[in-house]
């Protein structure tokens, strides 16, 4: 495989709510548990309209809600060509995603006070350097902080060539990730600014591992997949080796093909983690509710530092891991980020003041995937399929 994964460049700018040509059940009426049901099959519906309109091989998506109630459905196959339906505990890979969850370990170190957002490269790396004697520490890159990395605003570039970083260090992910900042050295630093940087978050995996000297793919397990729950997180490309599930595809001359590719594993921190939709609300969750959220305790980041994580700043809209948006239908500020490995495409919205999520995720890289997802989340927008208030005896 010659081509390099590189997951999509920007959050997307918005929802249109969608509604579908499926007839709606007055679900009001109906008991909760049958409610839950129709308003499944309801989506199911819509998603199985919009799948076909763009023809994606399949379309996960659902609303969730931090009591637990949801709406959810899958379309279609799990691969081109083959007749075994799509599941709903089906593994989806996030790609770009996984940056909040990187985010959320730096709060964690920063809570810890083994690290701080002001930190600098130049603090944390002070005597990486290149072979003719140039250190990071008198670079201009030395000055780069964490928050900055965070916020994609320190310049740090796009991508280098994660395939010759991963050929260079076959089977050391750290190593190759330790050699990005050999390679930023190359590289003159730019005015300052919004870059949307893989590397960036890269590197922010690499300062978590450095400090606690484990590998990021380690330290993410034990601090966000375990403490969440999410016992089907993971990395690499799907389905597993020898595992049944959905595969990835890629169109190529019009053509259809199912792969199984990933990104390299040196960019790990910034896109590679896969996971059931059910277990990626999980952690979407966390992100619920302006002040109290249980699961913020069991990542164990501080309110003060969850708040700074996310902190929107003039004339920027990135923070943390997530675009930062106003929405009328979140009730104010609304978090969301795309995702793509090429082969697979997502898209995720939290709204903190109305305590839910919407995922959406197809398995594809095509250029209609991302339609295909805002329009899948869009359709879970609609009060039919399930209101937004829970019913007085459940409050």
């Amino acid at each position: 495989m010659a081509a390099v994964m590189t997951p999509s460049a920007r959050p997307r700018a918005g929802l249109v709510l969608v509604t579908g040509r499926a007839a709606l059940a007055l679900l009001v009426f109906l008991s909760p548990a049958v409610a839950r049901a129709e308003g499944d099959r309801a989506l199911r519906a819509t998603l199985d309209e919009v799948r076909a309109r763009h023809d994606v091989p399949a379309l996960w998506a659902g609303r969730f809600h931090a009591d637990g109630r949801r709406v959810v459905a899958v379309s279609g196959v799990r691969k081109h060509g083959d007749v075994d339906p799509a599941h709903l505990d089906d593994l989806v890979h996030i790609g770009s995603c996984t940056k909040a969850m990187t985010a959320v370990m730096v709060a964690r170190r920063c809570s810890r006070e083994t690290l701080t957002f002001d930190t600098t490269l130049a603090e944390l790396f002070p005597s990486v350097g290149t072979g003719d004697g140039e250190t990071l520490a008198a670079s201009a890159w030395g000055t780069v902080t964490v928050d900055e990395l965070l916020r994609h605003t320190s310049g740090v570039p796009a991508n280098p060539d994660w395939w010759a970083l991963h050929r260079a260090h076959p089977g050391d992910p750290v190593a190759a990730r330790r050699a990005l900042l050999e390679w930023l050295l190359s590289r003159e630093r730019p005015a300052p600014g919004f870059l949307y940087s893989n590397v960036g978050y890269a590197l922010l995996g690499h300062i978590v591992e450095s400090i606690e000297g484990k590998p990021w793919e380690t330290l993410v397990t034990d601090e966000v997949f375990q403490p969440l729950g999410l016992t089907t997180a993971a990395f690499g490309p799907l389905p597993p080796e020898g595992a049944t599930g959905a595969w990835g595809h890629v169109v190529r001359d019009g053509i259809t093909e199912p792969v199984r590719i990933d990104n390299p594993p040196p960019l790990g921190p910034a896109g590679r983690v896969h996971l059931t939709i059910a277990d990626w609300s999980r952690f979407a969750r966390a992100f619920t509710g302006e002040v109290d959220n249980a699961d913020r305790s069991r990542l164990g980041v501080s309110p003060r530092d969850w708040a700074r994580l996310l902190e929107p700043r003039s004339g920027e809209n990135y923070a943390g891991g997530w675009g930062l948006h106003d929405r009328a239908w979140g009730s104010g500020r609304v978090l969301s980020h795309s995702g793509s490995n090429t082969t697979w495409t997502c898209v995720a919205w939290v709204a903190p003041g109305r305590d839910f999520c919407l995922l959406g995720a197809t398995n594809t890289g095509a250029p209609a995937a991302g339609k295909a997802c805002d329009e899948a989340v869009s359709a879970c927008l609609d009060p039919r399929l399930l209101p937004f208030d829970a019913p007085a005896e459940r409050r």
